[in-house]
């Protein structure tokens, strides 16, 4: 989901997944459930223990009954970032061996897409990027959730123009999971980060062209 494309979304200043509304009320952020790389303070954190799926279950379903008898319900205060999110310092190995990180591909803008051998638009976006990309931006693709050996079959076939990593803890812990697949997010030549994709919505291509147009 691009939660760029809802005007709920923007109305909030919501760009990371999970958001939850009632009606038009934020009534639970995306840090409510994940980290995002801060110290993990949201009210469901950390989201895989039992005990906050139910907290969450029970403040919804109050929530919703709340609406339902016509009262009004108070939206959450979004978290708003006292600086722009940046490529985090994490060292990578790309399917050829070669050390790097995202600091060294400064200068230029990066798209970082988390895909897998099982994600038809993952691939899609691939195939598109490598005819698309260059020379605007660097392209970093971290294969998820993927065997080895289907990464490499895919690589093979598509032969990206992009530096390809098979994501290790570290770095999908840098990234908080990340929670969907795909995952595509853009950083100016600067490394930070400026847009974020969670899937893919029907014009996501043209989305990604028209932000890395703002950014030569």
């Amino acid at each position: 989901m691009n939660f760029g494309a809802s005007p709920l979304a923007e109305r909030f200043g919501v760009d990371k997944y999970p958001a939850i509304f009632v009606d038009d009320a934020l009534v639970a952020r995306p840090e409510d459930f994940y980290p995002w790389g801060k110290p993990g303070t949201g009210k469901y954190v950390p989201w895989n223990d039992l005990a906050n799926r139910r907290k969450f279950q029970s403040d919804l379903q109050r929530m919703i009954d709340l609406r339902l008898a016509g009262g009004a319900v108070k939206s959450a205060v979004p978290v708003k970032a006292a600086n722009a999110a940046i490529l985090p310092a994490v060292d990578m190995v790309d399917l050829d061996g070669k050390r790097f990180n995202f600091a060294q591909l400064n200068g230029q803008p990066v798209v970082v897409e988390f895909w897998a051998t099982w994600c038809p638009i993952c691939l899609d976006t691939l195939k598109w990027m490598k005819g698309s990309m260059a020379p605007s931006a660097r392209v970093v693709a971290v294969a998820v959730d993927s065997e080895q050996k289907d990464i490499l079959e895919v690589i093979r076939k598509i032969q990206p123009n992009a530096k390809v990593v098979i994501a290790s803890p570290e770095l999908r812990k840098a990234f908080s999971g990340p929670p969907a697949v795909p995952t595509l997010l853009i950083a100016d030549s600067k490394g930070r980060i400026v847009r974020t994709f969670y899937g893919a919505p029907p014009d996501l291509h043209d989305q990604i062209a028209k932000e890395l147009a703002k950014l030569q």
